[in-house]
């Protein structure tokens, strides 16, 4: 009898709610798709693994494996890390340097001050040359800014002094990287969950700014001066909140929730001064409901609550606040991330988007997670066992969260991935997948000052990480399976013996041991089931440099499918690609199926 062809796009993402009878309809979608992403370009492809940062040279930040790392994030081309007491920034993931320090210097003279005053009078000093504007000085054990300087003895503060002093030594805050070791530790006790957010100020890399809802703000700032760095780090004191959870930057301000002693309120700094929290244009907001997260939405502060959502606007004039939502609220601020224009966040029945809508100052609520709704529920049920981070990957629309439980094997930790795209009809929608064996524990992804996107990780090994990278998981093969629905190729009466699989596999390098299964009516154990069958090796090939004009095929693949023959019967079937090793991605685009028809039932 004459073979039949049917041609499979492989389209959709993970879908675990649709009846086996609808996904014939969709065969191009997926009932297992696990260490697989859904690529913007079409198909699902294998994702990266995660390696040490800074390779086989790699050392924890504490330098002891066993310290906590309690959060980390870019920064000035580098990752500031949080662990056990202390905090530290490398700049290659094998010098680290503890940044929690005193890092104010003695200058030459004393100064003298008056309450109510910001001119500062000093003897023998050298304001000129020591001192520039907008650097940071301390006098009489507090903290200010350099607003102007009239001479070597009389310079101006940003802000009134509030107790009258004289012979007073004159500090300026600023060390190379050798000073470090020797200042004044700053200890940070019990370090939980830190949160991070960068201020554009002077420098090329901004001042960043350190929240973990037990010690007072951090400022640390790296600026490049004389051609070395230079290090600053403070804390900020009264009456800069004393331990908020939960940072932010918005309207020229940074914005802090999450006290222990007010959490349901948000206090924002004076304009362009994120360190003022005094300032006329500084102020605070109570919500009534539990803050834990806020985001930047357009022109908006998106406040997420334990059981609302509200929107924050107009800081610089009267404040405004609206309410989103009182019936939804976020269950993780860690889950909170924007993506395709919209925030992405976790709520009590799966993840949600806030979304912009065609009316001007408008926002909507929606659900997006339907489809890997059994993922959700699982999640959600047994939450208190997780620390959930999120990150996304912007160059592929991407949005990953992990939740991470403690003591649990690295086999064993799990994620959820959705990538952002439109379906053939034009429509935007996320398609899912599930990671297994990324042991990650807190994550971040920001622009590096090269404009590249860099992503690092840690778990509870004490090492920091780079993530989608390499073809391993810390050295651990990459589980990834794939499987179709169950597929009646148009008929489910009529009988089928196929014949060949042609697969559309794209290979990004050598990948010797792809395999694929076949399973017919559903896995029925009243029908044979055919072992395993090898796709064959795979491999990207480029002939650049070494072409010979008109003679070679030019190109990433020559081929990129893949034709194997099959065996075995039934009236609808599924298949499964699978993988478990260290090899080179891979990405498989589509099918066309051979088959010969039999009888009909």
């Amino acid at each position: 009898m004459p073979t039949q062809g049917a041609s499979i796009t492989v389209a959709g993402g993970l879908d675990l709610v649709s009846s086996s009878h609808a996904l014939f309809r969709t065969p191009g979608a997926a009932t297992i798709l696990e260490n697989f992403e859904s690529s913007t370009t079409g198909g699902y492809r294998r994702i990266n693994g995660y390696t040490k940062w800074g390779g086989a040279n790699s050392a924890a930040p504490s330098g002891t494996l066993t310290d906590v790392i309690t959060g980390l994030t870019p920064y000035a081309g580098g990752v500031v890390a949080c662990q056990g007491s202390g905090i530290f920034w490398s700049d290659d993931g094998i010098t680290w340097l503890q940044i929690n320090k005193d890092t104010y210097v003695a200058k030459t003279g004393t100064v003298a001050v008056s309450a109510g005053s910001a001119t500062v009078t000093g003897t023998g000093t050298s304001f000129i040359t020591e001192f520039a504007v907008n650097d940071r000085i301390q006098i009489n054990s507090i903290n200010y800014r350099v607003l102007s300087i009239t001479s070597d003895t009389v310079l101006t503060l940003d802000s009134n002094v509030q107790t009258t002093a004289s012979s007073q030594v004159v500090k300026r805050s600023g060390v190379i990287g050798s000073a470090l070791a020797g200042a004044t530790t700053i200890t940070r006790n019990n370090q939980t969950n830190n949160k991070f957010a960068t201020f554009e100020s002077d420098g090329a890399y901004g001042s960043l700014y350190i929240v973990d809802g037990t010690n007072k703000i951090a400022e640390f700032q790296v600026r490049i001066e004389g051609g070395v760095n230079n290090y600053y780090f403070e804390e900020l004191t009264s009456p800069a909140p004393s331990n908020p959870k939960i940072c932010e930057i918005f309207s020229e301000r940074l914005v802090v929730a999450g006290q222990t002693t007010s959490t349901s309120t948000v206090a924002y700094s004076a304009r362009l001064k994120p360190y003022d929290f005094e300032g006329s244009s500084a102020g605070e907001i109570d919500v009534g409901d539990i803050i834990v997260g806020i985001k930047v939405f357009r022109n908006s502060l998106i406040i997420f609550c334990k059981n609302s959502i509200f929107e924050l606007t107009s800081l610089d004039s009267t404040p405004i606040i609206k309410s989103i939502t009182k019936n939804i609220g976020c269950v993780n601020g860690n889950s909170i991330q924007e993506i395709g224009g919209d925030l992405i966040f976790l709520a009590p029945d799966g993840l949600r988007t806030v979304a912009g809508t065609a009316r001007i100052d408008d926002v909507e609520i929606g659900s997006i997670s339907r489809k890997i709704l059994p993922l959700i529920n699982n999640l959600l049920t047994n939450i208190q066992q997780f620390t959930i981070s999120s990150m996304v990957i912007r160059e592929r629309s991407q949005y990953r969260l992990f939740y991470h439980k403690s003591g649990q094997g690295q086999s064993g930790q799990l994620g959820i991935i959705g990538t952002f795209k439109f379906d053939s009809n034009g429509v935007p929608a996320f398609e899912w997948s599930e990671a297994k064996g990324m042991d990650l524990k807190f994550c971040a992804s920001e622009l590096n000052p090269q404009n590249q996107e860099v992503k690092f990780g840690a778990n509870e090994n004490g090492y920091i990480y780079e993530i989608d990278k390499g073809n391993n998981f810390d050295g651990a093969n990459i589980n990834a399976r794939f499987q179709t629905p169950d597929m009646d190729y148009g008929d489910i009466g009529l009988r089928k013996s196929l014949y060949a699989v042609k697969a559309n596999i794209k290979p990004e390098g050598t990948q010797p041991d792809l395999k694929m299964r076949i399973r017919y009516d559903f896995e029925s154990t009243d029908v044979p089931q055919p072992g395993s069958v090898n796709v064959g090796s795979l491999a990207a090939t480029s002939n650049f440099g070494n072409a010979v004009y008109g003679t070679s095929t030019y190109g990433a693949v020559t081929l990129p499918s893949k034709r194997m023959i099959v065996t075995g019967s039934g009236f609808s079937n599924n298949f499964r690609f699978f993988s478990n090793d260290t090899n080179a991605a891979y990405a498989v685009n589509g099918l066309f199926v051979s088959f010969i028809a039999g009888g009909r039932r």
